[in-house]
């Protein structure tokens, strides 16, 4: 009927089912779930609890939103055809926000007739999480966050990342990993961003041009933490680029972005991505200034940024990763003003924060002040993973966990070393600065899935 989307979601029951149903929240904004059922039951499969996934409202197959124009462009040249897809999608296009999503999630609930959901979400799933449990603490048994995006929208400048590149890099390269690229990684890493920002690399790849810029190496760096191996294979990328060999650099960024490509529109909506990061992040910019003006205001944000604050890299890389990219032609709000931030749920709830030490979009140091947020919530830190923990989990520390969380029980302890480290919000002040490798000079980016 006009106003309203069916929401499709898909239901594996357990047969010895005790425990309240667990739902699957995936990332984006604008992933779709159900595509991805059986990869969910393989990580988070258990015998006491039914697992539901969904596909969110705009994805999928819950009126997936479509804009062909912004589906063919790459994310460099977006603004322009979001912009369009704003305006094609009008009055429509406030109703496809995390606290609609929520709202959705509460439909769930009430039809699978259930007084309680567990929640396990991933990357910005975990804002829809955040949001549910806000508005509906009492029907939240536990929640799992993974990779969360923190309580607090995005900067619009991504200055959460660039600040979490110099220590996420010498991370990558502790124990020698990185080889004798490691000696300087952050250093080799500024000196080659100086470099493509005079003269970027141009080449020819299979009768097509190819052009890698200063911008290019943090979208590298931003998509290497879904593959730990690539990110410390960057440093000696990077020497090699400086000594005159480019072409290892080359490759490594054709392999990113088919790495990073977000494939079919069913599993992933371009249009679901502009339209709620549009409408729901807040910008650097005069939300009722013309592209030019609000190009401007977002430039005189970086302008006042200490460039410590952004190195290795510098103020072109915060505002071509960040939100101008895709919303400075974003039409004016329909609502007045964009959502404020999210406050904590109003009630003590069990939650597992996860977090990566090498996760580049959804940095460490947020899932710590999520945690503090959070009373009684717990933070297990992977290291040598990135963005994604429990489907990157090699040592099963994190899978030991996320179980253990699920049927009650008492958390394991994970050694240290190359595996994990599980630590309580009450003492993450005191165990990080023993845990965390040496940071340099003092965030995820507005174009990209999170």
């Amino acid at each position: 009927m006009p106003g309203s989307v069916r929401i499709r979601a898909a239901r594996t029951r357990s047969p010895r089912a005790t425990r309240p149903p667990l739902i699957g929240l995936t990332g984006g904004p604008g992933q779709a779930g159900v595509v991805f059922a059986e990869t969910y039951d393989i990580l988070l499969g258990t015998a006491n609890r039914d697992l539901v996934v969904l596909d969110q409202r705009g994805t999928g197959a819950s009126g997936l939103l479509r804009c062909r124009g912004l589906e063919r462009s790459p994310s460099a040249s977006a603004a322009g055809p979001a912009g369009a897809c704003g305006r094609s999608l009008g009055t429509r296009r406030p109703f496809y926000t995390s606290a609609d999503s929520a709202d959705d999630l509460e439909a769930l609930r009430v039809r699978l007739g259930v007084p309680q959901i567990a929640l396990y979400a991933v990357s910005y799933g975990t804002r829809v999480a955040l949001e549910y449990a806000r508005r509906y603490p009492q029907h939240v048994e536990r929640m799992i966050l993974d990779s969360p995006v923190g309580l607090r929208a995005p900067d619009p400048l991504v200055r959460e990342t660039l600040a979490a590149v110099p220590r996420v890099i010498r991370s990558a390269c502790r124990g020698g990993a990185c080889g004798i690229a490691g000696r300087r990684p952050v250093a080799d890493i500024a000196a080659l961003r100086a470099r493509l920002r005079r003269t970027p690399i141009r080449r020819v790849v299979r009768g097509a041009p190819v052009r890698v810029d200063a911008d290019d190496l943090l979208t590298m760096l931003v998509g290497a933490d879904l593959e730990p191996d690539l990110m410390r294979a960057i440093p000696g990328v990077v020497r090699a680029a400086l000594g005159g060999r480019d072409g290892p650099l080359v490759r490594l960024e054709r392999r990113l972005l088919n790495l990073n490509d977000a494939g079919r529109v069913s599993a992933f909506s371009p249009a679901l991505f502009a339209t709620t990061t549009c409408e729901e992040s807040p910008p650097a910019w005069d939300p009722a200034a013309g592209p030019a003006a609000r190009r401007l205001q977002a430039q005189a944000i970086a302008d006042a940024t200490p460039l410590a604050a952004l190195y290795p890299f510098d103020r072109p890389a915060a505002l071509a990763a960040g939100l101008l990219s895709l919303c400075s032609e974003w039409p004016l709000a329909v609502r007045a003003g964009a959502p404020a931030p999210a406050p904590p749920p109003p009630v003590r709830l069990p939650a597992l924060v996860l977090s990566g030490e090498l996760d580049l979009r959804t940095p460490l140091e947020k899932a710590r002040e999520l945690t503090r947020a959070l009373p009684g919530a717990r933070l297990l830190v992977e290291r040598g993973v990135g963005h994604g923990v429990l489907g990157a989990d090699a040592g099963g520390c994190a899978d030991a966990a996320v179980q253990a969380f699920l049927q009650r029980r008492a958390l394991p302890r994970c050694r240290r070393g190359r595996t994990s480290l599980s630590v309580s919000a009450a003492s993450t002040r005191a165990t990080r600065d023993r845990t965390r490798p040496p940071a340099g000079p003092a965030a995820p980016p507005g174009q990209r899935p999170r």
